[in-house]
């Protein structure tokens, strides 16, 4: 069976499970849709790999073959195939053009089901649709050049379309009312307007009271009702939007994008506004002993970097 037939069944497959509205089979959606998104990425790799190559750009091991005539051939290697994180940096490499954020949101949004959410109902999983709707579409016409209607069947597509048409009028609504705040930041902003709900991962969170300052804004999700405060609202959602930015930032070696704010204790500080989004306090960034800039682990309030705190300590 085909990589593609694979990925076509396992999103029809998702959507009749959806359909049921059976909680057990709901858990099932969620798994077949972000298989069959995965699936098609692979596709579009598998048909990008050179012939005889084993279709190298989808496998995990690729090693080097004289191809019998003085050249070399890079041939994939066993039955493990790329992660997401590979797959991400393939399709760059190759130019393919993928919604990666959405992508990503997509798969975050699965695991979160799985570990978390064992009770499911199908308001929880309009936002995971209406996102893998998107992904589906534009791999599907700009990618691979397939009609989604003739691929999914009309009853498959219907349902996809008719869910995030419905969820898209109301995250404009939710949008309406952010847009009635002063967040006297842009990433707070963002940030608040993709959080999904902790309790329910829907991304229908809305403001009860529009207009209100930011420090009295109340938040409810609309698909659970869930209810929280701007504090707790705002520290998880900087986490959540900084969270991939802050992982392979570090990872290479690099500085995150927000931490620890000194002033009022939230990971909220961000490096590049060189401020917290949360309380809008900033903090010395170059040492008051060394002139040296202080790093990124370092910030503690103090105006030293972690050298000179030492130092001066030795010093009492």
């Amino acid at each position: 069976m085909s990589i593609f037939k694979n990925a076509i069944d396992s999103i029809i497959l998702g959507i009749e499970d959806y359909n049921t509205a059976e909680p057990r089979r709901l858990l099932s959606a969620t798994r077949n849709l972000v298989s069959g998104i995965l699936l098609l990425i692979k596709h579009k790799l598998s048909t990008l790999s050179p012939a005889g190559t084993d279709e190298a750009l989808i496998k995990q091991r690729v090693l080097p073959q004289l191809d019998g005539s003085g050249g070399v051939l890079w041939k994939g290697k066993g039955k493990k195939t790329v992660d997401v994180h590979q797959m991400r940096e393939r399709c760059e490499g190759l130019r393919v053009s993928v919604d990666w954020r959405r992508v990503q949101k997509v798969v975050d949004h699965r695991n979160e089901i799985e570990h978390y959410f064992p009770s499911l109902n199908q308001n929880a999983l309009r936002t995971l649709i209406a996102d893998s709707f998107i992904i589906i579409r534009d791999l599907l016409r700009t990618q691979l050049n397939e009609d989604p209607l003739t691929c999914l069947g009309a009853e498959t597509w219907n349902t996809l379309t008719d869910v995030a048409n419905v969820y898209e009028k109301e995250k404009k609504e939710c949008e309406a009312n952010f847009d009635s705040v002063d967040w006297a930041y842009q990433q707070l902003q963002d940030a608040l307007t993709e959080w999904q709900c902790p309790k329910c991962s829907s991304g229908l969170i809305d403001i009860v009271n529009p207009g209100s300052e930011k420090w009295s804004a109340r938040f409810q999700c609309r698909s659970c009702g869930r209810e929280c405060d701007f504090e707790e609202a705002a520290e998880k959602a900087v986490e959540d939007f900084f969270s991939t930015q802050n992982y392979l930032s570090v990872k290479d070696g690099g500085e995150p994008g927000t931490v620890l704010c000194p002033n009022c204790g939230h990971e909220t500080y961000d490096l590049q506004e060189d401020c917290c989004l949360m309380c809008e306090e900033s903090v010395e960034r170059e040492c008051q002993r060394c002139g040296m800039e202080i790093p990124a682990s370092e910030i503690d309030g103090s105006g030293y970097c972690s050298w000179c705190n030492h130092m001066m300590s030795k010093d009492e």
